[in-house]
């Protein structure tokens, strides 16, 4: 709008009239809001209780339109003109003649316009995670401190609605097409599961836990897909239905119409910016929306995130694409969405995944990624079948082996308020003798800013000398020094105490006994600030085990000494500790007493023979599995798996079988005359770290034969 020569104002006068439904309707606090032709705000005012308002705008050279609205109060200034249009804000424009000092403008709004002001609000939360993996850790951390943009993507009947008649042609040969519709995996919003029961034959979604009421995207690394079903009703009206009835359908059938714009026009979505928010330390969000006037529909969302690194410099970390692939539709309002970045810069806090135990606790967590609820003797659901000759294996019977990382958290009331700073961990052999500390260097990371620059430093645990007790370490405080705990290395940054069972003597040979397997004891205590020993009684002090199996979640534990794990002032508890390597060895095959020749490997056969072929499969203290496998040129024929048990393991097979299975495309069905095979066989050690299985103690073994007929 041009401003007069001689300056000055315009005063206009908002009169607003609410009509009311009944005598016990309560209108809405509103406001006046007065913007030029080009969408400028002039000025903004909020109505009194009779409705009215007084805005000054400058004055004009020349006639001008002013749009008038009046609507909810929006604390949102870019694009403000269309946010209150999306929540129904009622409309006039006015025109403003040159020189007038004065313009009115009379607005009468309906009960289902002010109404929606009051029914359109929408809480919106969710969380923010970096999925990390090392080490065969994968742990989610929270994204701290990061802006959240909540965007609302048109509904589809908008979008249909927009969609060019020779786009709608195209879905509609999609649609009556032969066979079933093909679809991403991945990426892929989370709510396509609304529709997954109906048509889709798939199993990503929302979560199985319906109580829990959350959401979690898929990786968006795959690039798999999956078929959608077009039911044949559909099919039979799609084909036959006009423009109109084509839109209508797919209306109707928004579960159909929601994977097909992912998969084939992702651009036809378009989407408008309705709030914004930060994430707490555990990356968790929370805004109050309003949904549109126009949309009945439930809303339907699409997230970005951004955060600011270097003190000025915004990084986009999270806007997965296509839009349409990553929205949530029909937004259940309240509900938590879960967001993964993997984003390289995304800088992270400390995971915070709430622990439910007493006061004062000690969370004996896990070794390596496994949970103490999975080991025998401390997992409260497996003290029932836990007896003297399976103690200290995990849920699969597994022995320990390798380094095992102890990860132990410490509730910060130990720090803060029971002066209690210090651990150590000790093992022994069996149930008696010596303890021995654990003496291997345990650190955490933490980064901060300097000069504009992102740094990061490492900040020891120990082992360390306080007072005149040795081998301790520090229970890592709520915040480092400065700046904020980083994980650079899961591995790690995760570990409280380290046992390197390899250390307790030398490797033996392939299938013999490692000299030191065994149970082993593993004890915990905790000290002062002066390294003084710490009476659990008299601090109200609790070790905790978990007995939930996920870490990713809200950990639920139990008392260790209702599991008899406290002894004194100390946490005790038993691993089973074996390194000991596989073997594996195969034997000639035979048929009869005839073995296959050394030299070549040939084996004759008559027509109606079997051959039996032997093989060994061991682990000095039988914690390994097999599987035995017979090939002939690149088809298998023949296969088993198991237990090593005793070891020794051998299968007869026809030659009519051996030469006939699973014939290679194109060749005779009928079988060969002569053929090569090889038998393999591989053990694999169950022994595992906590983070992965100890394959490095696996052992494997081929050999190769031929079967011809006798004579050749």
């Amino acid at each position: 709008m041009a401003e007069g020569k001689r300056g000055g104002t315009v005063n206009v006068t908002v009169n607003a009239t609410f009509i009311r439904s009944g005598t016990q309707d309560k209108t809405p606090d509103a406001v006046a809001y007065a913007f030029s032709s080009g969408g400028k705000l002039l000025g903004q005012k909020p109505l009194n209780e009779k409705g009215s308002a007084s805005i000054s705008i400058p004055g004009t050279s020349e006639a001008a339109s002013v749009r008038v609205l009046v609507g909810p109060s929006v604390e949102q200034e870019e694009g403000l003109v269309g946010e209150l249009m999306r929540r129904g804000a009622a409309e006039q424009m006015l025109r403003v003649e040159a020189g007038t000092a004065s313009a009115v403008a009379q607005l009468e709004i309906t009960p289902t316009v002010w109404q929606c002001w009051l029914r359109g609000l929408c809480v919106v939360r969710g969380t923010l995670l970096k999925r990390s993996t090392s080490g065969g850790v994968s742990i989610d951390l929270p994204v701290c401190n990061a802006t959240v943009e909540i965007y609302e993507v048109d509904p589809i009947p908008v979008i249909l609605q927009r969609i060019p008649d020779e786009i709608l042609a195209q879905i509609q040969q999609i649609i009556v097409g032969p066979g079933p519709v093909e679809v991403p995996v991945a990426p892929r919003p989370p709510q396509l599961s609304d529709f997954a029961a109906a048509a889709v034959r798939s199993s990503f979604g929302r979560s199985s836990d319906a109580s829990a009421a959350q959401y979690s995207l898929v990786s968006a690394a795959s690039a798999a897909s999956d078929t959608i079903d077009i039911p044949d009703d559909v099919r039979t009206t799609a084909l036959r239905a006009g423009t109109h009835e084509l839109r209508q359908l797919l209306v109707d059938r928004a579960d159909l119409i929601r994977p097909i714009l992912c998969r084939y026009f992702p651009w036809l979505v378009r989407m408008d910016l309705i709030g914004t928010t930060t994430t707490n330390e555990c990356g968790h969000f929370q805004r109050l929306i309003f949904r549109g006037c126009n949309n009945s529909d439930q809303p339907d969302l699409y997230f970005k995130a951004k955060q600011r690194l270097f003190g000025f410099f915004d990084v986009t970390i999270y806007a997965p694409t296509p839009v349409s692939c990553y929205t949530y539709w029909n937004y259940a309002c309240g509900t938590e969405v879960t967001l993964y970045t993997t984003h390289p810069l995304a800088i992270t806090c400390p995971p915070c995944p709430p622990v439910i135990g007493p006061d004062n606790w000690v969370l004996m967590m896990a070794i390596g990624n496994l949970p103490l609820s999975r080991i025998r003797g401390t997992g409260q659901t497996l003290q029932p079948t836990t007896n003297s000759s399976n103690i200290g294996l995990t849920d699969s019977d597994a022995p320990f082996g390798g380094t095992l990382r102890y990860r132990i958290e410490f509730d910060n009331s130990l720090r803060d308020t029971l002066n209690v700073k210090y651990y150590r961990v000790s093992y022994r052999q069996g149930t008696s003798g010596s303890w021995i500390p654990m003496t291997a260097e345990c650190h955490r990371h933490y980064s901060h800013m300097v000069l504009g620059e992102l740094v990061l430093e490492v900040y020891p645990l120990g082992p360390t000398v306080v007072g005149t007790t040795a081998n301790l370490f520090e229970i890592p405080p709520a915040l480092p020094p400065i700046g904020q705990w980083s994980f650079p290395d899961l591995t790690e940054d995760l570990t409280n105490a380290k046992f390197i069972t390899t250390d307790l003597g030398p490797l033996a040979a392939p299938g013999v006994a490692w000299a030191e397997a065994g149970t082993y004891e593993v004890m915990v205590e905790l000290f002062d600030a002066s390294g003084n020993s710490v009476d659990l009684t008299a601090k109200g002090i609790k070790f905790v085990v978990p007995t939930s199996t996920d870490l990713s979640g809200t950990i639920n534990t139990v008392d260790a000494s209702t599991l008899g794990l406290v002894s004194g002032n100390t946490f005790v508890m038993t691993v089973h500790v074996d390194n000991s390597r596989c073997s594996a060895d195969i034997q000639a095959p035979t048929i009869g007493a005839t073995s296959a020749d050394p030299c070549c490997g040939v084996l004759h056969y008559t027509s109606d023979a079997s051959v039996t072929m032997a093989w060994d499969a061991t682990h000095p203290n039988r914690f390994a599995t097999y599987s035995f496998g017979v090939v002939r040129g690149v088809q298998p024929v023949f296969g088993q798996s198991g237990a090593v048990g005793g070891g020794a393991f051998s299968t007869t097979q026809t030659v009519a079988t051996l030469m006939t299975t699973n014939p290679a495309p194109g060749c005779d069905p009928g079988g060969c005359h002569v053929a090569g095979f090889s038998e393999n066989v591989y053990v694999a050690a169950t022994a595992t770290d906590g983070l992965s299985r100890l394959s490095q103690y696996d052992a494997s073994a081929v050999r190769a034969f031929v079967l011809a007929p006798q004579g050749m």
